[in-house]
């Protein structure tokens, strides 16, 4: 139990005049036609203002005028930012149908995420993909890289150096300290993770990403492309972060939730998950989360005329949520416990316990205030396709529900996605693979790849069965099964084998997708599907394989396996040196640029 607790803690991060008539959702017409002075950009979008019929931005105290849309309801929606009379939408159309994922999975996961974008800009694809998805640990690399971007932008008007702030990519690791190589690898080693007062990023002592990127600054880069353009051919793709929501009223049953710069909301009907549920579906405008709407309650319908775009007014929200907030809030894996375990992690005589327990077993832990590892991020959500008051939201890990971002790039058609996995499981690991009769371990193979198994239906819970409720290990495989059961074994024999040769654990497949309307997914069409797993080469590391022992004792105790730690470094050290970092991210960079080559990857085809 202690050593199932100590990992199921292992990805928790704590970087966490005028006045229009109320008249339920109003139908307006295109945003074609917006036109402001570029100063007013931004801020127009937040508190104290809204636009009238006409477009024209109004000051309207005590309330925020904020976009609303429907839940995703069949293969033929659209998107908020992919609209084709919003200046994101024209943009991100113009750009090939690509999407790529970065896993969670805590410190490990950050550093090959800032591996994963150096090998990205080498090859010019952080120019060209049309999305980005993280989830937890990719997020602490995702979200600075992004918000920066656009904060250079527009404040200084020029673009962000992706070489000063990712390093450049050189192939072999060549030992240089990552301090001398990137920006962002920098920080990831001098910050205390589970420090909130220490920022994860810090470059410019005058403004920094996490102070002064609140979700209404962000509609300056979404929509107003005229006036002082930001979205070109240099900038990065559509960020969506994904995470897990529960209504604190019933945490019985959980929902993805995703979390972007135009938008947050849920991406399905959770009553499609739990019949009983309190709460709806669809996405609202960033600017109007932890707000109510104001007098008339009405939900918007399921189905709306896709040529129109609607709007309501809230209450002012308090505080005006930054982004930085909600992605660390759905980075706290410790918090998924009240959904998850049948354990009372709010439990205060509990949760010493636990901190006892885990500072015994992980000394880097001993002077660490744990506290955080059990806090969701809570908010306040008006649901689009429900109405009534705003509803008590849990923000918790993305992993409960899709820990590599895959389900929401299917959702919004992409036809290629490469899929970043900072797995800490070597596929040539004796519980993964029986050597007898060269196939995987069900049980085992399950569990320690349990992210990318579900979404073939194959994934078991990562916490034994006896302490986790039965609502989730019971529809694990059934909301996140999207592609054929079969195609699993294939996956991870290829990978096994490229392991084995020393090669880039990179395997290329064509999938036809099982539409899932629990997991939001309606295309019943193939998807170029890229897998880039972490994993040892012979460029860096001699693989070193698996040796088992158990002493005289070991037919009573069991055999133990001994292996070397790297890359499957643990997510729970706090003190990743600058040499980890670097030799990290540059494997991860390595991995994902040569074996993109080696499967014959071209953007132009895609």
């Amino acid at each position: 139990m202690v050593i199932s607790l100590l990992y199921f803690f292992a990805a928790a991060n704590l970087v966490h005049s005028f006045s229009l008539p109320s008249t339920g959702f109003r139908s307006i017409k295109s945003w074609d036609d917006v036109k402001e002075p570029w100063d007013k950009a931004g801020r127009r979008y937040g508190p104290n203002w809204s636009v009238d019929d006409n477009l024209d931005p109004v000051e309207t105290p005590g309330q925020t005028g904020a976009m609303v849309w429907p839940i995703p309801y069949n293969s033929s929606y659209v998107h908020p930012e992919m609209r084709a009379d919003l200046p994101v939408g024209k943009f991100l159309r113009s750009r090939p149908n690509l999407g790529i994922c970065m896993s969670g999975g805590g410190m490990r996961a950050a550093t090959c995420a800032l591996g994963w974008y150096r090998g990205l800009n080498h090859l010019n694809l952080l120019q060209k993909a049309r999305y980005v998805s993280a989830n937890s640990g990719a997020t602490w690399t995702s979200l600075p890289l992004t918000c920066r971007s656009i904060l250079e932008k527009k404040e200084l008007g020029t673009d962000i150096d992706l070489d000063e702030y990712l390093g450049k990519y050189e192939g072999k690791y060549d030992d240089i300290c990552v301090e001398e190589k990137s920006l962002i690898g920098k920080n990831l080693v001098e910050a205390n993770i589970l420090d909130p007062e220490d920022p994860l990023m810090e470059i410019r002592e005058d403004w920094n990403w996490e102070n002064d990127f609140w979700l209404d600054l962000s509609n300056a880069y979404l929509w107003n492309s005229d006036i002082k353009p930001i979205l070109d051919e240099s900038s990065l793709p559509f960020p969506v972060f994904v995470a897990t929501a529960y209504d604190s009223r019933n945490n019985k049953e959980f929902f993805p939730i995703e979390n972007t710069l135009l938008y947050s909301g849920v991406p399905l009907d959770p009553r499609k998950l739990d019949k009983n549920a309190f709460m709806g579906g669809g996405f609202v405008q960033g600017v109007a989360l932890n707000a109510a709407s104001v007098e008339d309650e009405t939900p918007v319908p399921f189905e709306l005329d896709d040529n129109k775009l609607y709007l309501k007014e809230f209450e002012n929200p308090s505080p005006v949520v930054k982004i930085a907030e909600l992605t660390s809030a759905s980075s706290n894996f410790g918090a998924s416990g009240d959904a998850m375990l049948k354990i009372d992690l709010q439990n205060s005589f509990f949760r010493k316990q636990v901190y006892g327990i885990a500072k015994m077993f992980k000394g880097e832990l001993k002077k660490t205030d744990l506290s955080g590892y059990f806090d969701p991020g809570k908010y306040k959500w008006w649901s689009p396709t429900t109405g009534g008051a705003p509803v008590d939201l849990n923000f918790v890990d993305g992993g409960m529900f899709d820990n590599l971002g895959v389900l929401a790039l299917l959702r919004r058609g992409c036809s290629t996605i490469i899929v970043c996995d900072s797995c800490d499981t070597d596929v040539c690991n004796g519980s993964i693979f029986d050597p007898n009769i060269d196939t995987i371990i069900e049980e085992t193979c399950g569990v320690k790849y349990y992210d990318v198994a579900s979404l073939f239906g194959r994934g078991k819970s990562i916490i034994k069965d006896i302490f986790v409720k039965k609502g989730y290990k019971d529809t694990l495989n059934d909301r996140s099964k999207v592609f054929a059961p079969e195609e699993f074994d294939f996956l991870m024999k290829e990978m096994r084998a490229l392991r084995m040769q020393g090669k880039p654990l990179v395997v290329r497949k064509k999938l036809p997708i099982i539409p899932n309307p629990l997991a939001g997914v309606y295309d019943e069409v193939e998807v170029d599907m890229i897998f880039c797993f972490n994993g040892a080469v012979d460029e860096f590391c001699k693989p070193v394989m698996e040796e088992e022992s158990g002493g005289p004792l070991g037919w009573m105790f069991g055999k133990k396996t001994k292996k070397d730690d790297f890359p499957y470094v643990d997510t729970l050290k706090c003190d990743y040196t600058s040499q980890e970092v670097s030799k990290l991210a540059s494997l991860s960079s390595y991995n994902l640029v040569e074996g993109l080559k080696n499967v014959g990857f071209d953007i132009e085809q895609v």
